[in-house]
């Protein structure tokens, strides 16, 4: 008894550790799911999904023996609701949701006792584990997304049968999930492609990229950030890197020291989105066409070269061309997001120059860069024509020794007096601000675009080619009016560093050494070491691929791809798909569960033995539990006739041989083997014949 009853300890003891081994691996969970989240749950959430991880590893490891008190717990829960309430008004409606979902979580955590609080904060880390996906889509966050499902699927198989090793549950769990693997492949491809249900509030800070507004020095700022702004891939080949300069946003509104969007250029986009309505710019010239993948900037504009219209009507839904020929979202672009455009690089020059451009493009300050002034009025009374007064002004930096720098100084006061003639010193921003408003001085109208300039051609494992926009490629120059060629792309940076136009920033910033300062580690700064580039363009080619074709797979990539199965999409056609992916998923299980029926089909042997103990059950003999087959073999000899005993003693005779027996010491074991199943049936047969005569 005692040993019955040391035993019985010992199982329970391992049912509470596995158990709590369950317990653990969904602590572990939720703190890594909700670190992912770092920029969107608040930091005192985060502490207490600490804290509730920290109660249960010291369970674990016996340091601790009692959870808290359901009284405590509630306390706990008015406080933090108290506190999300307060702190949500800042937040917004779906972070808030996001924040209580957490903090749900965390004091889950730290109730479970029973089998239903383990479901809950199952189901609702799953839960959250989708809510990670609204933030982060990348290949990198897919696969520790996926890896967290893994971990609470385990969790759950542990807590279920803690008496299985975690490596059998682990074999097992993954296995199920490679089969999962095509079906869930197949319903990605036909199920619908829904928009999202929510937007995403605006990030903050000005880590997404371009503003709009800038204040020269703000894209030096920029420059030292490695991020990626977006990807460009050209059915053709691309234009070569002088040409490459991707209109975002045009800047007409200067104070004399900050450039912004004009409010009248954002009172005409806010009709757009009312009306409905598409500015429609003239185009001409020879075209070219691309697709670009946008990194989630929080901002609603596009990356385009100009001019540029969407190719595919469908898209051209969403997307707004405006008036000062830029392309933007309707909504912000909160993920990767997709687009293909065609552009006119010589429409820009057809365009008309309206009475209200003219006006916005010409305003100047009252105050301020009084040298800058007296300046370009000498230059005016020696050149009264436009062209021959724009270029005295652009050899202006060509005659002085203007320097290309990321580290220019502050200049606060009259900074284009400072810039030049003092400093003369400054990165494309500062040359850009200067010469739009020198322009401007002289009565030509004049604007400031931002934007990128030039990207890395980068050659994928399918040997097409694409190009890489960073953050560093931010730049900034000038679009000027002229009465005979229209609106003139003209790049100040070019005359003073052409290495930044021709070969990038990275070129010219070598003997400055201030290339990525801020980032010494940084794969961008180390592509002088083969490996590590070969890493770098390698890591590139997989974000490519994964944002191109998973990402990007939307509503309109789905109808392309059904047109290519089915020709044409009719209800009927789409129908019968529909029939052939059920039927194809129900194949699909019907392989992966036939190995583990036909494994717990009973043997033949077995088959037929039972098969006589029903008949006998039937004419009200039924064998007990606690009998063996001899036993019951005797017992029916005792009550029945020989006609009735007999055939079923040759039965158990041959089932006990057949199973319990080495049937391989026979020279030919598969030919008895079917010499006694042969035998067996004939014996059922007599047996039902006499049982059924008995009872007729």
């Amino acid at each position: 008894m005692f040993t019955r009853y040391k035993q019985k300890i010992n199982s329970a003891a391992i049912t509470r550790s596995s158990s709590n081994i369950a317990l653990l691996l969904l602590a572990v969970a939720l703190v890594f799911v909700s670190f992912s989240l770092f920029a969107s749950v608040l930091t005192w959430i985060l502490l207490l999904v600490v804290c509730g991880a920290v109660i249960r590893t010291a369970i674990y490891c016996d340091i601790y023996k009692h959870l808290p008190s359901i009284r405590t717990l509630n306390l706990l829960a008015v406080l933090s609701v108290l506190g999300l309430i307060y702190t949500a008004l800042s937040v917004g409606l779906l972070l808030g949701m996001v924040n209580l979902l957490v903090l749900a979580c965390a004091l889950k955590l730290m109730q479970m006792r029973s089998r239903k609080d383990v479901y809950q904060l199952v189901i609702s880390l799953f839960f959250l584990i989708g809510c990670g996906f609204i933030f982060n889509q990348s290949i990198g966050f897919s696969l520790f997304y996926a890896f967290m499902c893994l971990l609470l699927l385990l969790s759950l198989a542990c807590y279920h049968a803690p008496s299985i090793t975690i490596k059998k549950h682990l074999t097992h769990i993954s296995m199920l999930s490679i089969q999962a693997l095509p079906i869930g492949f197949m319903m990605f491809l036909v199920l619908p492609q829904l928009p999202p249900l929510w937007h995403t509030p605006k990030a903050n800070g000005a880590q997404t990229g371009l503003s709009e507004q800038m204040t020269p020095g703000d894209i030096a700022v920029l420059s030292q950030s490695s991020e990626l702004a977006f990807r460009a891939t050209f059915k053709d080949t691309p234009p070569i890197t002088r040409q490459r300069y991707w209109r975002a946003i045009v800047m007409e509104d200067f104070d004399g020291k900050t450039w912004k969007v004009h409010p009248y250029r954002l009172k005409m986009r806010e009709f757009q989105l009312q009306s409905k309505q598409q500015f429609k710019p003239t185009l001409t010239g020879p075209s070219f066409s691309y697709e670009v993948i946008a990194e989630p900037s929080f901002q609603s504009w596009l990356f385009a070269m100009n001019i540029a219209v969407p190719a595919d009507t469908r898209s051209s839904v969403n997307i707004i061309q405006s008036s000062d020929f830029l392309l933007f979202n309707r909504l912000p672009v909160v993920t990767k997001y997709q687009y293909t455009v065609n552009s006119y690089p010589e429409a820009l020059a057809s365009q008309m120059l309206t009475k209200v451009d003219r006006e916005i493009n010409l305003a100047l300050p009252q105050k301020g860069n009084n040298k800058t002034k007296q300046w370009i009025i000498k230059l005016r009374e020696q050149f009264k024509d436009n062209n021959n007064f724009k270029d005295a002004v652009l050899r202006h930096f060509i005659d002085n020794p203007f320097v290309y720098t990321l580290r220019p100084d502050v200049m606060l006061v009259d900074p284009i007096d400072r810039f030049l003639f003092d400093n003369q010193a400054g990165f494309c921003s500062h040359y850009a601000s200067a010469l739009a408003y020198a322009l401007r001085l002289g009565g030509i109208p004049a604007r400031l675009v931002a934007g990128y300039q030039g990207g890395e051609l980068v050659k994928d494992a399918g040997k097409s080619s694409y190009l890489s926009i960073y953050q560093y490629d931010a730049h900034a120059w000038v679009e000027a009016w002229s009465d005979n060629s229209g609106w003139q792309r003209i790049d100040p940076t070019a005359l003073v560093s052409p290495d930044r136009i021709e070969f990038g920033l990275r070129q010219a910033m070598q003997e400055e050494g201030s290339f990525l300062a801020d980032s010494p580690f940084a794969l961008a700064r180390l592509t002088n070491i083969a490996w590590l580039n070969n890493i770098r363009l390698f890591l590139a080619d997989i974000d490519y691929n994964w944002s191109r074709w998973v990402l990007g797979f939307n509503s309109e990539r789905q109808r392309d791809l059904f047109k290519s199965i089915l020709g044409k999409l009719t209800p009927e056609r789409l129908s019968l798909l529909g029939l052939g992916v059920v039927f194809t998923i129900a194949l699909l299980l019907s392989l992966f569960f036939l190995p583990h029926w036909l494994k717990n089909r009973l043997s033949t042997t077995q088959r037929l033995y039972l098969n006589s103990l029903r008949v006998l059950e039937k004419a009200g003999a039924p064998r007990s539990i606690w009998q063996g087959p001899s036993a019951f073999s005797q017992q029916i000899n005792e009550h029945y006739s020989y006609k009735v005993s007999e055939p079923f003693s040759h039965i158990t005779q041959h089932y006990l041989r057949l199973t319990y027996q080495n049937k391989h010491t026979c020279e030919a074991p598969i030919l008895n083997t079917k010499k006694c199943h042969r035998i067996m049936r004939h014996h059922l047969a007599l047996l039902k014949t006499e049982l059924l005569n008995i009872k007729t």
